[in-house]
């Protein structure tokens, strides 16, 4: 017998920030967490699950609208062909739902006391509760019983078992309290990450079903778990989803140049393609390192970002770039320059020296008023902020091309 579990589906989530880029498949994006979600009801019939457990989350908030149910009950009705019934709880995203409609006769939401689900001709009896309230800040689990004998005990949760900082720490527990309650399998949901935080008895996190943004990469999906003779016997991660987020790091050596660094965003955002597997690759580039580049992206760094985006067009559309960050120093620290003898050594320890002089500082920056009104908003020489931008990056480019002219 299987059953999938599955969590933080976050079904329409609204994926808020893609119209900022240009060229971005914002529907595409968008409608991810629709086909995720049809991708694990094909899972469930290919494999003929006898049940798909839904740890919370689910929705992404309150619907907008009813389109958001009618399609969920309308993809979820496929699963009938096979006698899937289908559990779940309620999670800090979708505790309520004002427009709710009537759930069918194969969907068992668990109830807010908390309760015990059988189905004894298969032998297993699921455990759970769903949220309250959105802000759910004590343990759920006095809410579930212990495990019953001669039945495969599942305990399905929406929880913060792990201390994570990336989530809310909500209905907040240990794992050493769920495995107390004595189950063959807890389904966890709250936690986007994948983690498996015991085994035999299976304590697992299958991470949401979709990404949805940078910090969500890798692959996503579900569990598909076997149970024989009221026992797990085997549990393995699917991949389900449609677009796969990357948050790739280019570290630049000492020498290396212009072409260099455009050589390199050119190879991750070419290795990211591949690695999708024929899903949609995301990407978010950051480019750091102390190294000859940096003159030029201090110097051109609006033209080398557009310079990448128009390389991942080349890929067609097997890429979506989104935030390209250009983080990268001098191949000579400033500070390394500044303690040194010469020119250079003088100019930056002057710099240096204006930096900490304030009346100093806003005396030279008044002088440039008159460019300032011809620049309209962009130069704000009366905001110390501004200024001290300005001042930071003429002291790079003044440093990467010093010594640049010294070599």
């Amino acid at each position: 017998m299987k059953l999938v579990h599955a969590a933080d589906l976050h079904v329409d989530s609204p994926m808020l920030g893609l119209s900022r880029y240009e060229g971005a498949p914002v529907e595409r994006l968008r409608g991810a967490t629709r086909r995720a979600f049809e991708g694990l009801v094909e899972l469930c019939l290919r494999e003929r699950a006898r049940f798909l457990v839904l740890a919370g989350d689910v929705f992404d908030d309150d619907w907008r609208d009813m389109n958001t149910g009618l399609w969920f009950l309308k993809a979820l009705g496929r699963l009938r062909e096979v006698g899937t019934d289908v559990v779940l709880v309620r999670g800090n995203h979708d505790f309520q739902l004002t427009a709710a409609l009537a759930w069918p006769s194969y969907l068992h939401e668990l109830s807010k006391e908390g309760e015990s689900l059988r189905f004894e001709r298969e032998g297993v009896v699921f455990h759970g509760a769903s949220f309250p309230s959105r802000h759910v800040h004590e343990s759920l689990l006095p809410r579930y019983c212990h495990a019953l004998q001669g039945l495969c005990n599942v305990g399905v949760l929406h929880t913060n078992a792990t201390a994570s900082r990336e989530h809310g720490d909500y209905a907040p527990c240990t794992v050493e309290d769920l495995l107390d309650k004595g189950y063959d399998y807890f389904a966890l949901g709250h936690v986007h990450r994948r983690a498996v935080l015991h085994r035999a008895p299976w304590v697992v996190y299958p991470g949401n079903l979709q990404g949805r943004q940078f910090r969500e990469d890798g692959p996503k999906g579900c569990m598909l778990v076997e149970i024989d003779e009221a026992r797990v016997s085997s549990a393995r991660f699917v991949d389900t989803s449609v677009v796969r987020w990357f948050d790739r790091r280019i570290t630049l050596a000492t020498d290396d140049d212009l072409d260099a660094l455009l050589a390199r965003a050119r190879e991750e955002l070419r290795a990211a393609a591949g690695a999708s597997e024929g899903r949609l690759a995301a990407v978010r580039l950051s480019v750091e390192g102390a190294c000859a580049a940096h003159a030029a992206v201090i110097d051109r760094g609006g033209w080398i970002v557009d310079q990448i985006r128009a390389d991942a067009t080349d890929l067609d559309d097997a890429v979506f770039l989104g935030e390209v960050r250009l983080d990268t120093a001098p191949a000579a620290t400033i500070e390394a320059l500044r303690a040194a003898q010469g020119l250079v050594a003088e100019l930056l320890r002057e710099i240096e020296r204006l930096r900490a002089d304030e009346v100093d500082l806003a005396a030279h920056a008044s002088a440039l008023a008159p460019i300032a009104n011809k620049a309209g908003d962009v130069v704000d020489v009366e905001d110390p902020a501004f200024v001290a931008r300005v001042l930071d990056a003429a002291e790079a480019l003044l440093a990467q091309r010093l010594t640049e002219g010294e070599g």
